[in-house]
């Protein structure tokens, strides 16, 4: 009859805390445990399973934290700490970047501990310890478990949004198109929707869904005008106009992505593009100012960039600037790799600087 009383519980609560304030840690557990197993409800239970946190926190920052956390599980298998103690082992070696470890000791979690509060995090974190480690298939997996045992979540969109990015990766457009479609019907941040409306859009591309894809892009931009994302936005609807036959709408994104403060890569892509758009609409002088533009980037060796010096060269010459076209095919040919396109541009330049000589 004593020891149910509140005298009892006190009394052994601050025996647990005496052991947590010498430092004790795994004595402390101990006590926190018993508190919480025999007077579950009370005050002492609610304070023992706050220090039952502290424990576990401070044993997870130590050294040797791994090593006590391994030993009290197996020592207190059922006790009150014992998922928590799981959950902090598998989140060292996780943060350890130790990720098949973390991702077994996540598993224990979620298998031994069902009624664990952070059971959804387990699990997510299981899933993504086989992302990290390039276990593609297992993460997959993963995650749609997650879908399936915590469909009520907070994670759940996240999990929607990683499984998608695991679907494009492996070139599964159509499941990846349905996973961000479903984080666009979740309420999720502005950054997570916007990237899955863009993720979405190129599913969409990727699959011919031509139509669909431009309605996302647009939305997108009209949503988020000037953000991140803009020069690629741009980018993307200037390639569909390209492939559709209409060089002067793609000329028309072209510009506006340049405009947007693309990176260098890009910039060097959109230059070669809008030149050949430009070529296509009857303007070469146009188009040999985008070529030359991209033929200024800093990558000599950028094959967008050595396919603008091609065109250059090919636009000098039907202008008759020998000279100009004789150090573009030299450019060519030290920075091309494409071996065969290195030598055909050699083989022009030993011709006209011969003919150079003749006049």
């Amino acid at each position: 009859h004593f020891a149910a009383t509140d005298i009892a519980a006190l009394a052994t609560l601050r025996l647990a805390q005496c052991e947590y304030n010498a430092g004790n840690d795994a004595a402390a557990l101990a006590g926190f445990s018993k508190v919480e197993e025999q007077f579950p409800g009370t005050p002492a239970a609610r304070e023992a399973k706050r220090g039952t946190e502290l424990s576990l926190y401070r044993l997870g920052q130590s050294a040797k934290g791994t090593e006590v956390l391994e030993r009290l599980i197996q020592q207190y298998p059922s006790s009150a700490f014992a998922a928590d103690a799981q959950f902090q082992v598998a989140k060292r070696h996780y943060q350890a970047k130790n990720f098949s470890e973390a991702a077994d000791g996540f598993r224990r979690v979620v298998s031994q501990f069902p009624g664990f509060s952070a059971a959804d995090q387990a699990q997510f974190l299981l899933a993504d310890s086989y992302a990290q480690a390039g276990s593609r298939d297992q993460a997959r997996l993963g995650y749609e478990q997650f879908l399936s045992f915590f469909p009520e979540s907070d994670l759940r969109a996240t999990v929607e949004f990683r499984l998608g990015l695991l679907e494009f990766e492996g070139k599964e457009y159509s499941r990846a198109a349905v996973a961000f479609t479903r984080v666009l019907e979740e309420s999720v941040s502005a950054e997570m929707g916007s990237a899955s409306r863009y993720n979405l859009a190129l599913c969409q591309k990727l699959l011919g869904q031509t139509d669909e894809a431009r309605v996302s892009l647009e939305r997108y931009r009209a949503d988020r005008p000037h953000d991140s994302r803009t020069a690629d936005v741009a980018y993307q609807l200037g390639d569909m106009n390209e492939a559709a036959g209409r060089p002067k709408e793609a000329a028309q994104e072209f510009e506006a992505a340049l405009e947007s403060g693309p990176s260098p890569a890009l910039e060097v892509e959109l230059q070669y593009r809008l030149g050949r758009c430009r070529e296509q609409l009857g303007d070469p002088d146009g188009a040999l100012k985008a070529y030359l533009r991209a033929g200024a980037s800093t990558d000599r060796r950028n094959a967008f960039r050595v396919s603008a010096l091609t065109r250059c060269a090919a636009l000098y010459e039907s202008k008759r600037s020998f000279a100009r076209a004789l150090d573009v095919y030299l450019d060519i040919a030290k920075n091309s790799q494409d071996q065969e396109l290195a030598a055909l541009a050699k083989g022009r330049a030993s011709q006209l600087q011969a003919g150079t000589k003749k006049r």
